[in-house]
């Protein structure tokens, strides 16, 4: 394992612009419409930012990459359902498993506006609700606002814990159990808030099935 952190923490401090290039890129493609139920946009996008914490680099140019690259992926989802609409039930994967757009209906007709900031924090629907909001037509207005303030809460929410677990394997490898155990203190102090949030996602995806 420590090898692995070795590598990365190394090409992370090595290449400090193309770590915060891949941060944008994993946040744009965790937002971008069905590409974002494919592909692990988080796991790299929290790997990376553990590896600069390790190297020293500071967290506040992450932040920024993540929520510009969540702010576009939704922007691009919306874009795509805008001008696609009449033609994208038609086509793979929407055409194989209709479930995905119904259910992103579905959630946007319950809570509209509210719909694309609650839906970042839920997988799947995180990437499908700006396609139909979209598609429905939604004012880019109400849709941008919705989207810059929830990108501004889901960077934070997913780089600082990455910072969090990586000053603590790192306080671990170097023999310092107490700075360890603060930063992995704030870890499951994140973990937890993680956890609730997801039984209240979980929750709020039910409700928008009935």
């Amino acid at each position: 394992m420590w090898s692995w952190i070795d590598t990365l923490a190394g090409l992370v401090a090595g290449n400090p612009t193309e770590a915060l290039a891949l941060v944008f890129a994993a946040a744009v493609v965790e937002a971008l419409a069905v590409v974002g139920t494919l592909l692990p946009g988080t796991v790299i996008l929290m790997a990376v930012a553990g590896a600069a914490a390790i190297t020293g680099h500071g967290m506040l140019p992450f932040v920024l990459a993540a929520i510009l690259g969540a702010v576009i992926g939704d922007g691009l989802s919306y874009w795509i359902g805008h001008h696609f609409r009449g033609r994208l039930r038609g086509v793979w994967p929407f055409s194989r498993r209709p479930g995905l757009l119904e259910s992103a209906e579905r959630f946007f007709r319950r809570y509209g506006v509210t719909s694309v900031a609650l839906c970042r924090f839920i997988p799947v629907l995180r990437s499908n609700v700006p396609l139909f909001a979209g598609m429905a037509n939604m004012p880019p207005r109400a849709f941008f606002v919705a989207n810059i303030l929830s990108a501004l809460a889901w960077a934070p929410a997913h780089i600082y814990p990455a910072q969090f677990a990586g000053l603590s394997l790192d306080r671990i490898r170097n023999g310092d159990w107490v700075g360890a155990a603060l930063w992995g203190g704030l870890l499951l102090a994140c973990l937890m808030v993680a956890w609730a949030v997801h039984r209240w996602a979980a929750a709020v995806r039910r409700g928008s099935s009935r």
